[in-house]
C-alpha cells in the first residue's frame, strides 16, 4: 500500500465523521424546530356565542392564522353573553365576543375589568343582517305600512336589556312615536319564530340566520334594514380581559393580528351582503361545519358588516348606553372611553398593511 493511500484513509474517515456530525446536528435542529412551536405555543381561551358572527375566529383557526402567531387557541361556545362577563373579569377567559347589553355595562360599573378591542359586527347599508321583520299577513293586509305602525305592536326581543331595545328606541324616534308605544315581548330567537307563526308576535328586530329561516317558512317579511334609522349600530364586539391585555400584551397583539386576518378573509368572500365572493365555497364550508348549519342556509342568509381595521362605532356605543341610563337600567359612572381600547387593532392593522379585497 502506498504512503499516499495510507494517509488518505484517516482523511476519508475524518470527512465521513464530519459529515455524520453535521447530519446529526441538522437532524437535532430539525427535531427541535418541529417540536418547539407546540411547546412554546401560547394558550389563549376564547368565549364565543357560537353564532355566524364568530366566523372570523373559526376561519383564523382553520387557516392556521393563530398557529402562525404561535398561539394555541381554545374556542369555547357559551350559550349566553352573560356567561362571558364573570370569566372575563377573573381572566379565566382571555377573549370574549358579544353584544354590549345592560349586563356588561353594570358589570363594568361594578369594577369588573375588561376591554372593548375590536368590531365583531355592525349595521351597514347593503347588509340585511339586522332588519325590522314583520309578520307577512300584516304587510299584505296593509296593517303595517310604515314604522309609525309599530305603535301597539308586540315586538320580540331576546332578553331584557339587550341593545336591540335601543334600536327600537331609534326606530320609534324616526317614526315620530314613543318607545313606550311599542310592546316588548321577551322570547329566545327560536321562540320568536314560533310566535310569529302562531301570531303571538307581530314582529321583531331580527338578525340572521333567523330572518332567512322565517322568510323561507313564509312567516314574515324583512320590512326595513335597521341601518336606515340607526346607521352603523355597533351590534357586537370583541372583548379582552384586562389580565390578558396587561400581563400578556404581546400575546394579545398576536391574537389581534390573527383575528384581523380572519376578518379580511371573511370580507373577501362577501358580495352583495352575502357570502358569495372570492373564496366563498371555503368560507361556507368552515361556517357550516363550525356552527352546524346547512351550507345552503349559510349561502342564503345575509352577513353582518365587520370592519377590517377592527374599529368600533364609539358614538353608537355611547348612544346605546345613554338609552340604558335614561331607562334606569344602568347605574354608576361608566362610559365608552373607559372601556374602548383600539391600540391592539390599530397596531395589528398597521402591521398587516392596507386591506385590498381579493378579486374574483
Amino acid at each position: 500500500m502506498s504512503r499516499l493511500a495510507f494517509m488518505g484513509e484517516p482523511m476519508a474517515i475524518r470527512r465521513t465523521m464530519a459529515w455524520l456530525t453535521q447530519a446529526l446536528l441538522l437532524a437535532v435542529l430539525a427535531a427541535n424546530l418541529t417540536v418547539s412551536p407546540s411547546q412554546a405555543a401560547e394558550k389563549v381561551v376564547v368565549g364565543t356565542g357560537g353564532s355566524a358572527s364568530d366566523a372570523p375566529f373559526y376561519i383564523a383557526h382553520e387557516r392556521g392564522y393563530f398557529n402562525d402567531e404561535g398561539l394555541d387557541v381554545d374556542l369555547i361556545v357559551l350559550d349566553s353573553g352573560a356567561k362571558v362577563i364573570a370569566p372575563l373579569g377573573t381572566g379565566e377567559l382571555d377573549v370574549g365576543s358579544g353584544a354590549l347589553s345592560v349586563g356588561f355595562w353594570n358589570a363594568l360599573a361594578r369594577g369588573i375589568k375588561f376591554r372593548i378591542v375590536a368590531d365583531r359586527g355592525h349595521a351597514e347599508a347593503g347588509y340585511l343582517y339586522q332588519t325590522v321583520f314583520m309578520r307577512k299577513d300584516l304587510i299584505e293586509s296593509g296593517a303595517f305600512k310604515s314604522l309609525k305602525d309599530l305603535a301597539g305592536k308586540r315586538m320580540g326581543f331576546a332578553a331584557q336589556g339587550v341593545t336591540s331595545l335601543s334600536l327600537l328606541n331609534e326606530a320609534a324616534k324616526f317614526a315620530g312615536i314613543r318607545f313606550e308605544d311599542v310592546i316588548p315581548v321577551y322570547l329566545s330567537f327560536p321562540q320568536q319564530i314560533a310566535a310569529l307563526q302562531n301570531k303571538a308576535l307581530d314582529g321583531s328586530l331580527l338578525i340572521e340566520p333567523q330572518a332567512t329561516v322565517a322568510v323561507k317558512a313564509g312567516y314574515g317579511v324583512r320590512f326595513m334594514n335597521t341601518n336606515a334609522f340607526y346607521p352603523h349600530q355597533q351590534i357586537s364586539v370583541i372583548f379582552y380581559s384586562d389580565k390578558f391585555a396587561i400581563e400578556r400584551k404581546d400575546v394579545a397583539q398576536k391574537f389581534m393580528r390573527a383575528w384581523l386576518r380572519g376578518v379580511r378573509t371573511y370580507n373577501d368572500a362577501l358580495e352583495g351582503g352575502k357570502i358569495a365572493g372570492t373564496g366563498a365555497d371555503a368560507i361556507v364550508s368552515t361556517m357550516a361545519k363550525s356552527f352546524n348549519m346547512d351550507p345552503a342556509l349559510v349561502r342564503e342568509m345575509y352577513s353582518q358588516a365587520v370592519e377590517v381595521t377592527g374599529a368600533v362605532n364609539a358614538a353608537g356605543i355611547q348612544k346605546d348606553l345613554d338609552f340604558f341610563m335614561q331607562q334606569g337600567w344602568v347605574t354608576g359612572k361608566i362610559g365608552p372611553k373607559d372601556v374602548i381600547d383600539m391600540t391592539f387593532a390599530q397596531q395589528a392593522s398597521a402591521q398587516l398593511g392596507p386591506y385590498q379585497r381579493k378579486a374574483q
